[in-house]
């Protein structure tokens, strides 16, 4: 039996595929999306099917408090930095630009944590074996039920965001 593939590395898989880091930034600047909670949503669906609600409610209070208070905070910083920050007169541009890089990396680890906690939350959830038709089609009850939680208008733009998400995170077979 394989080992089943972990949330985090789900996510790299599907955010590296072409398209969907633009996507998932536009959704992010544009409606206020926790990728990482988008993402969750997709992962949950292919390896587990529905979210329960509790469990649905639990990772959603996390995942705002977390993303609040450690991951927005340090993606702020990162981009007054590269905008702003670093520019002012006397301020050493290159020294500057290498703490902003490190800053960069830990913002991907808080993201790596965050992640890495939302899976913990549903590793009592048993693993569903299921037809990829039935995959998408409960990652797209967890990503509708995430936009109506945050308020995200549920558009034609923002469905046709998030079918580009899901195809990459679970492409169709053939």
């Amino acid at each position: 039996m394989t080992t089943p593939e972990s949330f985090w590395k789900f996510a790299i898989r599907t955010y590296r595929c072409e398209g969907v880091a633009d996507t998932c930034l536009a959704l992010q600047d544009e409606c206020g999306a926790d990728v990482n909670v988008l993402l969750f949503c997709c992962w949950m669906g292919a390896t587990r099917g529905e979210i329960e609600t509790d469990t649905f409610n639990s990772v959603l209070e996390f995942s705002r408090a977390w993303a609040d208070h450690v991951v927005r905070p340090l993606r702020s910083v990162r981009t007054w930095m590269k905008s702003d920050g670093c520019h002012v007169p006397a301020m050493p541009v290159e020294s500057c630009m290498n703490l902003r890089e490190r800053i960069k990396k830990v913002e991907l680890e808080s993201e790596q944590m965050q992640e890495n906690v939302m899976q913990a939350m549903v590793d009592h959830t048993p693993m569903a074996s299921l037809g990829v038709d039935e995959q998408s089609s409960h990652a797209m009850f967890n990503l509708r039920r995430y936009c109506e939680a945050e308020g995200i208008e549920w558009s034609r733009e923002t469905k046709t965001r998030l079918g580009l998400i899901l195809r990459a995170a679970i492409p169709p077979v053939g």
